[in-house]
């Protein structure tokens, strides 16, 4: 402890040391003998106590007192002084002074020091609690103000309620039109809600827990309700009964909005899903099997000898109308599964890459003698995969590039084997996909502006199932359309598909 002594008698300073001294008070003191000395100790440092004479030459006490409370309002001042009326000596409190004591009297002088540090360091420790108090309310007002949240404070003792200013945000009504108690908020909720509402809250209350929340509806001041979410922590005493309750009320009426536009989505998902599983079931059974009767039959009376000629074409268009139909069903069928989310699936066997690409160039030759195809083939072939859906891929390719290319142009087909893949290319001559269309040629329903060179009804899903069937065997697809150079397609596929001996 450092004490400053404003005291022009030595011996009464060694008087006032002794007397500190021997009743176990250690301190280092500093005795001003006049104004100058004084005022530059109060300059230079800063002292935990004062203790000063009244009258000393050019230099009175409460002058003395004023320059302390100046610059040091928290530092006790003692006078200690040979003389002081009782008139003076209220005035001097009333001034500042800590405590005066007599020079008489110094046995009063050590309690007086312990009694005046003690109240100065509550007075400091009321000083930090007031600012810690003043930051920390500095600090709820700014995050209420920064949240779109209506705060609330409930004494649950008294049943005040207070709210902030956000309430007319959230809840739509005035700060002015908030009661102070509860019921101002309960007869807002929806009537519905609010014995729910109630039983959850004094259920919070009474069973010890720390936390409350809730959803209910709150009628706005427009009369319209809003979907509001509560949170609430509970206070508790040492007995642990609730006394206070803080929390946040939060507007989610958009958010209930979204998640019932989200129900209502994935109900229409679920109605989309089982409308495509029934219509698998129509296809597949109810279409299918009457064609194929169709298909056989058509296809006997083509191989029949010595038929009327009317009866033999006619026997071959319903071949070639019952085969299209066949070739939409399957696409469909396709389309669906993969829409489903299960995709194309493959049955992957050993087959020659080269052969299976003949086979079907020669099967589409045999349908277009018109048309020039011409084939190109190096590298090794052997393979594994879904021999059937190999040829519905080429197939379909086939058949795009020989609707979009002009008659007296060839189509041009090449399979080549690498290392670890082959790659199949399909290319024709004629006006090119269009780039409005290009990123998206392979989605279902496309159509581009490109006209084609003859009539051929579809039901536009023929690349996409390419690129259904190309992903299901593991591999890629793309393709470059250009005015000079014409449309290749390019597909990559690995030499085994998924579920193949090796794959990975």
């Amino acid at each position: 402890m450092t004490i400053l002594l404003l005291e022009d008698s030595e011996l009464d300073a060694e008087l006032m040391t002794a007397r500190l001294e021997g009743e176990g008070l250690f301190f280092q003191m500093e005795r001003a003998g006049g104004r100058e000395d004084f005022m530059r100790a109060l300059e230079q440092g800063r002292f935990d106590l004062v203790l000063s004479d009244y009258n000393v030459p050019g230099f009175d006490g409460i002058s003395a007192l004023e320059a302390v409370r100046s610059r040091h309002p928290d530092t006790p001042f003692l006078f200690v002084s040979g003389a002081l009326g009782e008139d003076l000596a209220i005035e001097l409190l009333k001034r500042g002074a800590t405590d005066y004591v007599l020079k008489d009297r110094l046995e009063r002088l050590a309690p007086s020091v312990r009694r005046a540090l003690r109240e100065a360091e509550g007075h400091r420790a009321r000083k930090r609690t007031e600012e810690a108090l003043r930051k920390s309310e500095e600090r709820y007002q700014l995050v209420i103000r920064a949240t779109f949240d209506a705060v609330w404070d409930w004494d649950l003792e008294t049943d005040r309620v207070e709210w902030s200013e956000a309430i007319g945000q959230v809840l739509g009504h005035d700060l002015r039109e908030a009661g102070p108690d509860l019921s101002w908020w309960l007869q807002y909720i929806h009537a519905e809600d609010l014995p729910r509402v109630m039983s959850s809250l004094q259920h919070r209350r009474d069973t010890g827990a720390e936390r409350w929340r809730d959803e209910f509806r709150f009628q706005r001041k427009d009369g319209g309700y809003s979907y509001v979410v509560v949170q609430g922590i509970l206070v508790r005493n040492t007995k642990g009964k609730a006394t206070r309750m803080v929390g946040a009320i939060q507007d989610i009426s958009e958010l209930r909005r979204a998640e019932e536009e989200r129900e209502r989505l994935l109900r229409e998902a679920q109605q989309r899903v089982e409308f495509e599983q029934q219509l698998i079931g129509i296809v597949s059974h109810d279409l299918r099997n009457p064609l194929g009767s169709i298909l056989a039959g058509a296809s006997m009376l083509v191989q029949r000898e010595g038929l009327e000629p009317w009866v033999a074409k006619t026997a071959a268009r319903i071949l070639t109308s019952a085969s299209r139909a066949n070739r939409m069903i399957r696409d469909l069928l396709d389309f669906t599964q993969s829409r489903m989310g299960s995709g194309i699936p493959v049955r992957p066997t050993p087959l020659d890459f080269h052969a299976l690409t003949l086979q079907v160039v020669e099967e589409t030759r045999a349908a277009h003698a018109e048309r020039d195809i011409d084939v190109l083939q190096s590298g090794e072939g052997a393979g594994h995969w879904d021999a059937d859906r190999l040829a519905q891929l080429l197939s379909n390719l086939l058949s795009n590039a020989l609707k979009y290319s002009p008659a007296s142009t060839p189509v041009r087909v090449e399979t080549h084997g690498e290392a670890e893949r082959v790659v199949l290319r399909v290319h024709n001559q004629g006006e090119p996909i269009g780039p409005e269309l290009l990123p998206r040629i392979f989605e279902p329903l496309q159509r581009g502006k490109r006209k084609a060179a003859h009539s051929d009804r579809s039901i536009g899903l023929g690349l996409y199932i390419v690129r259904q069937l190309v992903r299901a065997h593991g591999g890629r697809v793309e393709v470059r359309s250009t005015g000079e150079e014409g449309t290749t397609f390019t597909v990559e596929l690995p030499r085994t598909a998924p579920g193949g001996p090796g794959a990975e």
